[in-house]
């Protein structure tokens, strides 16, 4: 019999010797927590790796679900060019040129405004109601709603969206009555395009494909989508009208207007194209809304900047049809009396004086039409925005300096609003500009007030005028004097018509020249590809938030697992416990439960790390028999179940029996024997029928030579009643004591301490208790107790971690060629265990 010592480290030595015995030092022992081993989290990870990947994987899969049953949206982009804002730039241009400004900071006032009116909720709703999107019109069979996947397998096509042949589509759709909006109405068609619409079973609306449809519910055109093209009679499709105001608030969100600027020379410049873009689920809608956007901007600028002139025209209007009213009264008036009283004329003195008379009503007319224009201009000039000015009605007063003094006070306020963009109202430029503006306006109340004090002077005279020959008319006969009464109606009211003609010619000229520069630069055009879903980066987004939740479950476990992470925990927490050895990470250490069989063991590998660690561990007990101590009988217990110790002790009973020593190894654990199993021998007779007195000794152990080792098993036999009685019984001790004599080595195998109290009684006859310890596995307060109950039976103790990591240094590995006898040995070995197992 050789001593196998050559393997042991002399650090692991040292460490067998100086460890003090547990009672001495039971103080030490607690439940202090580990700090975080960086190198167990890690192996964590490495056991646990297919949580992560699986749910890495399973995120994966879900993203592409979600994204296969998810809506595409698409995007439609148009720009408009903003001419009339770049006019109003270079006014403000020339307006600052001299000044001592950053780059880029002056800019036209109005430029962002522009932006916020096409966003503004009167615009949006006028190209929803203009476009039509607030109408939804579909065949019974239609379904509303588009997938990504049936958009995928219809070969990416936009005709899924919208059926080209039997569409219909709605503009200019408003309901009268409110209660319409959102309800799902029936659109029935008759026969020769004409259609009936029905909520319910009351009828709301007659109408006639492409044609405008009023009723005191509902105003729509519905028109079909391919021209041409008629539905059936008796045809039915669903129609929904909403709110413009709720598809205004829907669509506000996915509506994106921006502004880009160009570095020019390492100065930014504006630019007055404005980038539109709109989302959308179909791309019809999509680009039909924002082309509609577009023009309906373009009409509310427009109407604004000929409102003015509009206003003018209207009023020269409203006032002919007065002055038109007026002249054929007159002119009736006139042919009535002299039909009546005969007398067809007058004198040719007569004449004149209605003539002249005429004359000075016509000029009191445009001198009374005069001031009205001037009170106006001065009221627009005077107010608080005064760039708002009625070109015509300035125009119109004949006067170069007021004309110049206007000019004056819009370049005035246009400096103002680009300066305020850097300063305040306190500042010295800012209050410059205020006293400038100040005295343009004085200026401009002097001028106007002057013409008006002139012109109600003409005013005044041409009254005194018309009174003198008035005065003069009262010589003529009463007749005579009706006569020309009614001829000078006439005829002022003829050139009073003709003179109103004329200005609302001008007006009307006015109005036509007014123009908006702003243009539609690219109409609205739909991207071919959805901007959502991103399938790409759904899948890896899915995949990333699966890694990194299953990461997050790994390392809670690490930190909410009660057991010891690594063999380190074990020593730094237990350092006054002598170190039996530590063994590494097998798969003859799976777990069991309370109602599992281990199974069949078989030697270990002596070039594995296994095997060596077995060796060492069988060298340091030949170094503590070499010591002095007394470690013929060891009793190996643990914490808790499936910890390892059945599997340690019959491997260890197994390379000590190798290396020639007597061995008996003994199943103590009457209530869930398990050596049996493991070395595939009968379980009874057994230990709990030699200590009941019910069969010999000889009869109850086995040898077993199935690994060609004389190793002697004393296997648990069947399960009594009461263990702890027989356990406790005298002829327990007398076995061991004929044990001692008999045998170099008596393992023994027990159940959990404290947990079951049969440990107690087995202590006391035995030289050594080896706790065995499994790293990862056994609950740190359960090893605790155990531990502590340990220290007070007084019983010399030593510590064997199980499963201790492989990754440690100093450890020289080798892989020499298996041998195929030693494989095919296995391998029939494990034939013959399973067939005597069945039979």
């Amino acid at each position: 019999m050789t001593d196998h010592t050559e393997n042991m480290h002399p650090s692991e030595n040292v460490d067998l010797q100086r460890r003090p015995s547990i009672a001495n030092n039971s103080e030490r022992i607690g439940d202090e927590g580990e700090k975080i081993d960086l190198s167990a989290l890690l192996r964590s990870l490495k056991r646990h790796w297919r949580l992560p990947l699986g749910l890495a994987g399973v995120g994966a899969v879900l993203a592409i679900l979600i994204t296969l049953f998810s809506v595409p949206v698409f995007e439609s982009s148009g720009s408009v060019y903003l001419g009339n804002a770049e006019k109003d730039q270079a006014a403000v241009s020339a307006a600052t040129e001299g000044l001592s400004l950053v780059p880029g900071l002056v800019q036209a006032p109005n430029l962002e405004t522009q932006v916020q009116i096409m966003q503004s909720r009167q615009v949006v709703e006028r190209a929803i109601v203009r476009s039509g999107v607030n109408v939804s019109i579909l065949n019974p069979d239609q379904s509303p709603v588009v997938h990504f996947w049936y958009w995928l397998v219809s070969g990416h096509s936009f005709n899924i969206y919208e059926h080209q042949k039997t569409g219909l589509r709605a503009t200019l759709a408003e309901a009268v009555n409110p209660d319409i909006y959102g309800k799902s109405l029936d659109l029935k068609f008759t026969k020769d395009g004409h259609y009936q619409i029905f909520d319910g079973n009351n009828l709301i609306l007659n109408g006639v494909l492409g044609e405008p449809a009023v009723s005191p519910n509902l105003r729509i055109i519905i028109k079909p989508d391919a021209q041409g093209f008629i539905p059936s009679n008796n045809s039915t499709y669903h129609l929904t009208v909403s709110s413009p105001l709720a598809v205004y608030k829907e669509f506000s969100g996915n509506i994106s207007i921006s502004q880009e600027s160009k570095d020019s020379g390492g100065a930014p410049t504006l630019s007055y194209l404005i980038y539109l873009s709109f989302k959308n689920p179909n791309p019809y809608v999509s680009q039909r809304f924002l082309n509609s956007l577009m023009l309906s901007y373009l009409e509310q600028t427009h109407a604004w900047a000929t409102g003015q002139a509009s206003s003018t025209y209207d009023y020269l209007n409203g006032q002919l049809e007065k002055v038109r009213t007026a002249l054929a009264t007159a002119d009736s008036n006139l042919a009535g009396y002299q039909s009546h009283s005969g007398l067809l004329s007058v004198t040719s003195n007569a004449q004149a004086m209605i003539t002249q008379m005429t004359n000075y009503e016509s000029q009191r007319n445009a001198l009374d039409l005069k001031l009205k224009n001037l009170q106006q201009v001065y009221s627009e000039l005077s107010s608080k925005d005064g760039s708002h000015v009625d070109t015509y009605l300035v125009t119109s007063l004949n006067d170069s300096v007021l004309n110049g003094l206007s000019d004056k006070l819009v370049t005035a306020q246009n400096r103002k609003a680009s300066l305020a963009t850097m300063y305040t109202d306190r500042a010295p430029e800012m209050q410059q500009l205020d006293k400038e503006i100040a005295s343009i306006r004085s200026a401009i109340s002097s001028v106007i007030h002057n013409q008006e004090v002139q012109t109600q002077q003409q005013l005044k005279s041409m009254d005194g005028a018309i009174e003198q020959y008035k005065s003069k008319m009262g010589q003529y006969p009463k007749e005579a004097l009706q006569v020309l009464s009614l001829t000078r109606s006439t005829e002022v009211l003829g050139k009073l018509y003709m003179f109103l003609l004329e200005k609302q010619k001008e007006a009307a000229i006015s109005r036509a020249s007014t123009i908006t520069k702003n243009r539609i630069l690219d109409t609205a055009l739909v991207h071919s590809v959805p901007v959502s879903p991103k399938a790409s980066k759904a899948v890896l987004i899915g995949a990333f938030l699966g890694l990194l939740l299953g990461l997050a479950v790994v390392f809670a476990k690490f930190l909410l697992h009660k057991g010891f992470h690594s063999d380190e925990g074990i020593l730094s927490r237990y350092s006054s416990i002598p170190l039996f050895g530590k063994l590494p990470e097998s798969d003859a250490f799976q777990s069991v439960g309370d109602s599992a069989k281990i199974k069949p063991i078989f030697p270990s590998d002596p070039r594995s790390a296994y095997g060596e660690a077995l060796r060492l561990l069988r060298g340091k007990l030949y170094l503590d028999s070499r010591a002095g101590n007394a470690s013929k009988i060891l009793m190996f217990s643990s914490a808790f179940q499936g910890d390892g110790k059945t599997t340690v002790v019959s491997q260890l009973a197994v390379a000590l029996a190798k290396d020639g020593k007597r061995v008996l190894l003994i199943d103590a654990d009457l209530r869930n024997p398990q050596l049996h199993s493991a070395f595939d021998c009968k379980q009874s007779p057994g230990l709990a029928e030699y200590l009941a007195g019910n069969a010999k000794l000889e009869d109850c152990t086995r040898v077993m030579t199935r690994f060609d080792v004389p190793l002697t098993c004393l296997p648990s036999g069947q399960t009594p009643d009461s263990p702890v009685e027989l356990i406790g019984k005298e002829r327990f001790a007398e076995l061991i004591d004929k044990a001692r004599s008999d045998y170099d080595y008596v393992l023994i195998d027990t159940p959990p301490f404290p947990v079951l109290s049969d440990g107690l009684i087995i202590a006391r006859l035995v030289d050594r208790l080896v706790s065995v310890i499994r790293v990862g596995e056994t609950p740190r307060s359960a090893f605790k107790e155990h531990m502590q109950g340990v220290a007070e039976i007084g019983c010399p103790q030593a510590l064997l971690i199980n499963g201790a990591p492989t990754s440690q240094g100093g450890v020289y590995h080798y892989h020499p060629r298996p041998s195929v006898r030693l494989d095919m040995e296995r391998r029939v070995r494990s034939f013959i265990s399973q067939f005597q197992r069945r039979r």
